[in-house]
């Protein structure tokens, strides 16, 4: 049966238990790489310059994603899936 450790601190406390969990034969220590939480960016961005193909694309996305809500909250109809599927 295998067990996780995991120490988010390097206090010297943290640190001597590490040294000291080292010496066991059935410790197997891997250090992993903090990540950086992600900043979100807002989704109306307006300061982002996009070239005419990325501004095609925005428009047409952001299009979409208002039908969907308006499907959601009812304001309009959604058409048949076997609709959608035979236009494919």
């Amino acid at each position: 049966m295998a067990y996780t450790l995991t120490i988010t601190n390097e206090s010297p406390q943290a640190l001597a238990f590490i040294k000291e969990a080292k010496k066991l034969d059935f410790v197997k220590i891997t250090k992993t790489k903090e990540t950086k939480p992600k900043v979100e960016t807002s989704v109306g961005d307006e300061s982002r310059v996009y070239n005419a193909q990325q501004e095609k694309f925005r428009r047409k996305l952001l299009k979409a994603l208002k039908q969907a809500d308006d499907v959601r909250t009812g304001k309009i109809k959604a058409g048949k899936l076997d609709d959608l599927l035979n236009e494919l």
